[in-house]
């Protein structure tokens, strides 16, 4: 006698196999979908700023990193698009924050690039860095410590002009150093976060928790030379 029993288990599953294929191509042709429609929302957000003042054109020149990104991992422009329409979405945010962030992200994107025998990792890396940062709170907590250290380098220079006109040029470059060093600080963040997402999570939720910045950023003064990400 025969087992139909077996034989209809057997066609289910064979059905299911083939409903399941069916379906990964259709999950396929939405994540292609998707990204085409995330690189058409991008361009016509950079459209918007690149005719505009240079702060503005400087940030639309870094919406094109989704092109590098492109080339290393297609799956992490939806991702981007999302970061990008969290932080269009927030109309206080500072055009030169979000030019930093992006700035970090196409570094990573390009050491993905340079690194093949790593990309897979950078890329994951990545990817949960993106998402973790579209935080809202996170962004609006970051643009708080952006405003805090612009208002330190206005007072870096007033201390600066107040020096006599024949400056010398160690103090001149120290100066330089100093200013440059200030906006590193808040890179600490943003590249840890996209180098290694575990590891800085928690001091991102330590900036976003904080009720006094001038005490975190001179802890991320102290521990700057600890916290920096090792560059690949």
């Amino acid at each position: 006698m025969v087992d139909l029993s077996l034989h209809r288990k057997q066609s289910k599953t064979l059905e299911d196999t083939l409903k399941d294929a069916e379906e990964e191509k259709d999950d396929v042709k939405t994540l292609d979908e998707k990204i085409r429609e995330a690189e058409q929302k991008i361009i016509a957000i950079k459209s918007r700023y690149e005719s505009h003042a240079r702060i503005l054109k400087d940030y639309a020149i870094m919406l094109d990193t989704y092109k590098d990104i492109e080339e290393v991992d297609k799956e992490s422009i939806p991702l981007l698009w999302g970061l990008i329409e969290t932080m269009e979405s927030i109309q206080d945010l500072y055009t030169g924050l979000k030019t930093v962030i992006l700035e970090y992200i196409w570094r990573v994107a390009n050491d993905a690039k340079s690194h093949p025998y790593r990309r897979k990792e950078i890329i994951q890396n990545l990817r949960k860095g993106i998402e973790i940062l579209k935080n809202e709170k996170g962004l609006r907590k970051m643009n708080e410590l952006y405003y805090f250290i612009s208002e330190r380098l206005l007072k870096i220079d007033e201390l600066y002009r107040l020096i006599p006109l024949e400056k010398d040029t160690k103090i001149e470059s120290l100066f330089i150093e100093i200013k440059l060093a200030y906006f590193d600080y808040l890179g600490v963040i943003v590249e840890g976060l996209l180098r290694e997402p575990t590891k800085y999570e928690p001091l991102y939720q330590q900036l976003i928790e904080t009720n006094n910045l001038e005490e975190f950023f001179e802890y991320l003064q102290k521990e700057y030379k600890m916290l920096r990400p090792k560059k690949t």
